[in-house]
């Protein structure tokens, strides 16, 4: 029997190569450092709690002061007045205690307290995004009590606050670093506690970069005086080939008739004439004689030609801008004004509609899964009530889930994911 020992050279997602963590995955993975304000909020909640379950020991020692001053400090003289203030302060260090072990337990296993639950925050490792750890959480628990020991309520303070100056401009305090910790926005971005989530925002991440598309020259007829088309080498847009990358002039038409030869110089236009002078007024002839016959009256000059002037013609409206779907694997479809999505889409008998049937190695896309519609350079979609839903990642790094049967409108820069597929609207102009 042989073992084979395999080495795993593979970087881990997120790690840079001295095995630190990388901001710039998280940001990637859509992951949104927790608000300051709502943290604040978070630690008052817990505080307030811990506050009100340590009252029957506060209380207790209260109570308990008076006998013991009375007492003179001697147990034995305290008698049955002290047996209410100790079962208080009993009460009061059971109930703070069970608080402090389940708040330790939830931090460290799921990234919640009680105030992170109500706020919406998550702590979760800066490693791997997973659950912190018991341990660790243990060890952030120990440094905010020493903290509270050697000066109190500046101390935590002092901890709390350092996550302003974070170097990473994540919000890491003193206490985030101890534990290994990452508190995130798990209310209005992504939820690392959710699998499938994060298994999409992992493969969008991994997923290599679009290729930005060519701008083609513009045939529009009110280029700039003197500027030069050249022909692209390459098949437009338009599904023409073009000759090659010349100018126009140096271009050649193909013979006619399919026989070849050479083509006839065109022969340049006559000169234009010059305009015939004016026709100047002639002088009155002198008097006939009484007897001569009269004179024929001279022939009035013609009248100049009129030429019209030119009328300008108006410019047509340019054409809005085209909605093209960009998908994962290099697809790009222009959408139309109604349209399905699926596995395998189907309008109906006497229904018109572009029909994109998408394919999911993963069995996650239903057969009608959702709807969308681009018009006047706008572009909405709306889920058909599929099975697993639809996810929408703004540009901002927020994720909305679509609500079946309402049409949501999207901004180019936006990632649509269908359960394991996912495409990206983008505009590009009209033509």
């Amino acid at each position: 029997m042989s073992v084979t020992m395999d080495i795993d050279d593979e970087p881990t997602p997120g790690l840079r190569p001295d095995g630190r963590p990388d901001p710039a995955y998280a940001r990637a993975l859509g992951l949104v450092p927790a608000p300051a304000g709502r943290r604040a909020g978070a630690f008052a909640l817990d505080a307030a709690v811990w506050a009100v379950l340590a009252t029957p020991t506060v209380v207790g020692v209260l109570l308990l002061a008076e006998p013991v001053l009375a007492s003179g400090g001697d147990p034995t003289r305290l008698g049955g007045a002290a047996t209410g203030p100790l079962i208080a302060i009993a009460v009061g260090q059971a109930l703070t205690l069970v608080f402090g072990l389940v708040q330790l337990v939830l931090h460290g296993r799921f990234g919640v307290t009680l105030g992170k639950a109500a706020a919406g925050l998550r702590s979760v490792s800066v490693r791997d995004f997973g659950p912190a750890g018991f341990w660790r959480v243990v060890l952030r628990a120990l440094v905010l009590w020493a903290a509270q020991l050697v000066l109190p309520f500046i101390g935590p303070a002092i901890l709390f606050a350092s996550g302003s100056w974070d170097p990473e401009q994540r919000g890491r305090s003193w206490l985030d670093r101890v534990g290994g910790c990452y508190v995130v926005d798990a209310r209005r971005a992504l939820d690392p506690f959710d699998a499938r989530a994060m298994r999409r925002a992992r493969r969008v991440a991994a997923a290599p970069p679009e290729a930005e598309a060519v701008r083609l020259p513009s045939l529009a007829s009110d280029r700039p005086l003197g500027e030069v088309f050249q022909i692209p080498a390459e098949r437009s847009s338009s599904g023409v080939v073009s000759p090659g990358a010349a100018s126009i002039d140096s271009w050649t038409p193909p013979p006619i008739g399919g026989e070849a030869g050479p083509v006839p110089p065109v022969a340049p236009a006559p000169p234009a004439m010059p305009a015939a002078p004016p026709t100047l007024p002639q002088a009155p002839a002198p008097a006939a004689p009484p007897h001569a016959a009269p004179a024929s009256p001279p022939t009035p000059p013609a009248p100049p030609a009129v030429v019209p002037p030119a009328v300008a013609q108006p410019a047509g409206p340019s054409a809005p801008a085209r909605i093209v779907l960009r998908f994962d694997d290099g697809t790009a479809v222009e959408a139309s004004a109604f349209g399905l999505l699926g596995r395998a889409p189907d309008a109906g008998p006497g229904a018109t509609a572009q029909l994109l049937p998408v394919d999911d190695p993963s069995k996650r896309i239903s057969k009608v899964h959702a709807e969308f519609g681009a018009v006047d350079g706008g572009f909405w979609i709306a889920d058909r009530g599929s099975t697993n839903g639809t996810e929408v990642r703004l540009p901002d790094g927020r994720v909305v889930d679509l609500v079946p049967g309402v049409r949501t409108p999207l901004a180019p820069g936006a990632l649509v994911v269908m359960g394991g597929r996912s495409f990206t609207i983008t505009s590009e102009p009209g033509r």
